[in-house]
């Protein structure tokens, strides 16, 4: 991990003329800007939002839009600071997303892991600005996304946002034609730098695949996942056909196991639970390789 870190005072960075990554290495966000309005794509966690309204500041900005890409808790929990501080921006979310965070169950999960990843980031010598998250964000005003929306942010930059399915419910993927860049959040996976991905089909693994392939299909230079930074050109093709790979590999390997239910947990939560995976709580990531296997075994 320490060979990919990319060190905080690098951010706010460039990636094109109209695309800057912001937060830090583990919790990506990405600011959009065209002629007359600029968007943010994701929204990290609240121990990141200090740092993030402090790289705004720093650049003037003040978003018009900002966009959750899903509704899991190192995606989201960051927006209700983001609110705060920007109270005339509009919400934009997928459909799905409210139904999601508002489920009885979710709330207390989000505020907990998000609890983790605050302390997670302090280890990992990021200082949150504020104290964790307490209640789930008001997203009711939200700008629904039911397949696509395009936001026209002037000078011809425009955020297509499509709704995408496999990973999450209220999943948005982004794209900007003009700079053929790609926001994927976790759409192509958890991605470890150099080391490949951790394929991530919690709500289907057709659908996880299919959505790989719409995102190959734009033909992207630049693919920006939501943790440790952006692909660039040939890392860009390589990494979709990375994530490809492994996807069906692992969806072989499930189905094709004699390991118990248990055994076969227990082996891919110890395979994966390292390095940028440990700002999770296990039992997240445990849970996470259950669903795997389930929606593996569901194909």
């Amino acid at each position: 991990m320490k060979a990919h870190l990319i060190p905080q005072e690098e951010f706010s960075m460039e990636i094109t003329p109209h695309v800057r990554m912001l937060g830090n290495y583990f919790f990506n966000l990405f600011l959009v800007t065209g002629q007359n309005k600029s968007a943010l794509f994701e929204s990290g966690i609240s121990g990141g939002v200090d740092g993030v309204i402090a790289q705004l500041n720093a650049l003037g900005i003040s978003p018009d839009y900002l966009v959750p890409s899903h509704p899991h808790s190192d995606h989201i929990t960051g927006l209700a600071g983001l609110m705060e501080q920007f109270p005339r921006a509009q919400v934009v979310m997928a459909a799905g997303a409210h139904a999601f965070i508002t489920h009885p169950k979710a709330g207390p999960l989000l505020v907990k892991e998000d609890f983790f990843m605050s302390q997670s980031l302090e280890r990992m010598g990021i200082t949150p600005g504020r104290p964790p998250l307490e209640t789930i964000p008001d997203i009711r005003d939200a700008l629904v996304v039911e397949e696509k929306k395009s936001l026209d942010l002037g000078g011809g930059i425009v955020l297509d946002l499509i709704k995408v399915e496999g990973h999450s419910p209220g999943n948005l993927i982004g794209l900007v034609k003009k700079d053929r860049i790609v926001f994927s959040s976790d759409s192509l996976g958890f991605h470890y730098p150099g080391r490949g991905f951790c394929p991530l089909f919690f709500t289907g693994a057709n659908a996880y695949v299919s959505t790989i392939d719409l995102i190959q299909s734009f033909d992207p230079q630049i693919i920006c996942p939501a943790h440790q930074g952006p692909l660039v050109a040939a890392a860009a093709s390589q990494g979709i056909e990375d994530t490809r790979d492994i996807t069906l590999s692992t969806i072989q390997r499930i189905k094709g196991t004699s390991l118990s239910q248990g055994e076969l947990v227990q082996q891919m939560f110890n395979e994966r639970y390292r390095d940028e995976f440990t700002l999770y709580t296990r039992e997240n990531i445990f849970n996470c390789m259950q669903l795997l296997i389930k929606r593996a075994r569901e194909t």
